[in-house]
Formats: structure tokens, sequence, C-alpha cells
């Protein structure tokens, strides 16, 4: 499995996060704090999704990584990669390029052979 989580905005990589990180135990506690805080609802592009999925918690997540990154939010930085990579361990890229006046979110696992 790769080591890194990279983040391409417009196909220009502008993040990477070290998996190899320790996650602690309240850090754990408060990835388990963001899930619970999912549960009633997430929006995502003005669609409410109630009680989501993975696909949709971590589609949630990278949208507000993206906007932490643009804002400089270190704690977010920091609290949305760790979400990602232990949540769902084969992501290895979070690519979000402009289209048509919006964001195009586009996670990609990696592949196993």
């Amino acid at each position: 499995m790769l080591n890194k989580l990279t983040v391409f905005i417009n196909d220009e990589p502008v993040f990477e996060y070290d998996r190899e990180n320790v996650i602690e135990d309240t850090q754990l506690e408060f990835l388990d704090k963001m899930d619970k805080d999912m549960i009633p609802g997430i929006k995502i592009s003005g669609e409410l999704f109630v009680q989501p999925g993975l696909e949709h918690r971590t589609k949630f997540v990278a949208m507000n990584l993206i906007k932490a990154l643009q804002q400089d939010n270190q704690s977010v930085i920091s609290a949305s990669c760790a979400y990602l990579s232990h949540r769902r361990p084969a992501l290895v890229e979070v690519r979000v390029n402009d289209q048509d006046g919006g964001l195009v979110f586009d996670l990609v696992d990696e592949i196993t052979q």
C-alpha cells in the first residue's frame, strides 16, 4: 500500500499527507465524532444525504479538505487527511478540477494487483 495521500487541484499536486503518521487515541475519538456528526445528514452540491455511506462521507470530508487548504486551516487539513486515510485506507489521491463553473471531485483508490 502506498504511504502517501496526495491532493491534486487542477492536476497539480498541492498537498501530501504521510499515512504513516501515528493517530493517537484522542484523534481516533475525534474521527468517531466526525462520523457521528454526519449521521443526521450532509449536503454535497446542494443535495442532502441522510445517514451517508462511506463514499458520501469521504467526498464530504475531501470537499472540506480542499476548503481548508484554500484557507490554510492546518487543524482541519490534519483532521481531514487523518479521516480519509484511516476510514478509506486504499485512498491514494484526492483530485479536484474546475469544470463548468463547479468543482469535480475524484477519489482515487490504490489499484491492487
